[in-house]
């Protein structure tokens, strides 16, 4: 393409895209001087900076006054509180889990705006519809049931922290199990008398018990449970326990 093609092609990008020739032609020279996809990736780059500034609106509404790239606990109960939930709600770890939180009850700048963005959402409206669909998703998708459920490790563990003490593990157990782990209340008593009880609940442990579950729902009485297999030891010692006392 000839300087002055290429000039003239810019003075006609630069009236459509809103911007300067010098950026025009440097843009179209990026795309080998195709006008029409050029055109197309400019606009949905606009498009792109006009939702994140949304959804920066939408964070800023819960900042922190002393931190403006967080969400901190008292703000995250607000936010929580718009989207129809209870700090008692298990959809609270869904929606950590969505927003990709580090610590419980706290969200940054970034991952928030992310995830916003990957959710299709910039407003409350949309973020509350979403949040209720993927609540519908949680209670039929394994697979997100179960990111939700490793997810929670580590965001449950207090901050600097790489494990969790059982008596929390138990609280979190009875919340995201409940409807899934046929042996939980035994499973409870189980860890509440164990060496574990005042110490913490390995994180292989808590990742394991998923499976766990899955098998006990199609072997209540654990019959067919392998002690050769590749179960933590605080497994075995369940199933052991279990036998036993049944």
């Amino acid at each position: 393409m000839s300087r002055i093609d290429s000039r003239n092609l810019a003075r006609e990008f630069s009236k459509a895209a809103n911007c300067t020739q010098k950026a025009a032609l440097a843009w179209l020279k990026s795309y080998d001087y195709d006008y029409p996809l050029a055109l197309a990736c400019w606009q949905e780059v606009k498009e792109q900076e006009v939702r994140e500034k949304k959804c920066d609106k939408l964070f800023d509404q819960y900042a922190s006054a002393e931190d403006k790239s967080t969400i901190d606990l008292d703000n995250s109960l607000q936010l929580f509180e718009d989207l129809g939930l209870s700090l008692e709600d298990p959809a609270t770890l869904l929606v950590s889990y969505l927003f990709q939180s580090e610590n419980m009850g706290e969200f940054h700048r970034d991952a928030f705006v992310k995830s916003c963005l990957s959710l299709h959402v910039c407003n409350m409206e949309q973020l509350k519809s979403r949040v209720s669909e993927k609540k519908e998703e949680w209670s039929s998708n394994a697979e997100l049931a179960k990111a939700v459920y490793r997810y929670t490790y580590p965001l449950a563990c207090e901050r600097g922290q790489r494990t969790l003490p059982t008596s929390i593990a138990i609280e979190f157990l009875q919340l995201l199990l409940k409807d899934s782990f046929p042996l939980l209340s035994e499973f409870v008593a189980f860890l509440e008398q164990s060496p574990v009880a005042n110490k913490t609940l390995p994180k292989d442990t808590w990742n394991q018990l998923w499976e766990f579950a899955a098998f006990v729902r199609s072997c209540p009485d654990c019959s067919q449970y392998d002690f050769e297999g590749a179960w933590p030891v605080l497994i075995d010692e369940f199933v052991t326990y279990f036998k036993n006392k049944s």
